[in-house]
């Protein structure tokens, strides 16, 4: 078990989000939009054939940043997932998304990677199954290449994902590379409030499923999904 307790944060990171991530994600949300991409050889388990991102001209984008110097209770730095808005990071305890459209999400980590339950180092509830790691883009890049992205089925669940944004009743896990910026797509062809979580093991206590892993807006919350 890698313990994310007392570890160093990073310098400056949630300045360093505010004013890079945003050019991230819009050039990436654009490009994967109308673009596509091509998926390339690379790290981790690829599917045999991998489906280009689907172009829909209804989608809505939402792009999350994990940063990890953040004091839980005042005290002990912890990941938290936050939200990216025009006015910058704001809290993920309740996140609003629409039914019956394409949800282009963007998922930027800084963190680093824990060992977390093998069967949530598999991708579901995605559009083609696979997430998108955007290459040759870490969390701290401010010139992504967008020339190419390499299409993840399955991570290695030992080194290969640092957080999960997981929807237990919808069937959506999403595991996110450490420090690494990634795009995935995926429907809810429902409304009604569901819960969502990070399966990662990154917190406090016995097993590291305490501190930000039980607390609304760190690794877990609230997913509202309404009629557009």
């Amino acid at each position: 078990m890698i313990s994310k307790r007392g570890r160093k944060a990073h310098v400056g990171e949630v300045d360093l989000a505010i004013l890079t991530v945003a050019l991230i994600a819009v050039a990436i949300s654009g490009y994967v939009l109308y673009a596509g991409i091509q998926p390339q050889n690379g790290v981790a388990t690829q599917i045999s054939t991998t489906p280009s991102l689907v172009r829909s001209t209804s989608n809505y984008s939402l792009t999350l940043v994990i940063t990890t110097n953040n004091l839980w209770n005042g005290t002990t730095p912890q990941p938290r997932y936050w939200v990216l808005t025009p006015n910058g990071l704001e809290s993920s305890a309740n996140i609003e998304l629409p039914a019956h459209t394409l949800i282009v999400l963007t998922i930027i980590d800084y963190d680093s990677p824990t060992p977390l339950p093998a069967q949530f180092a598999q991708v579901t509830g995605t559009v083609g199954g696979v997430v998108y790691l955007i290459n040759s883009t870490t969390a701290g890049s401010g010139n992504p290449n967008l020339s190419a992205a390499t299409a993840v089925s399955t991570f290695n669940p030992n080194t290969g994902v640092a957080h999960t944004f997981t929807i237990p009743q919808l069937g959506i896990n999403i595991p996110s590379a450490p420090g690494s910026v990634e795009v995935a797509e995926f429907y809810i062809n429902q409304t009604g409030t569901f819960t969502w979580h990070c399966m990662d093991p990154c917190g406090l206590g016995p097993g590291g499923w305490g501190g930000a892993m039980s607390t609304p807006g760190w690794m877990d919350g609230n997913v509202t999904v309404y009629n557009p």
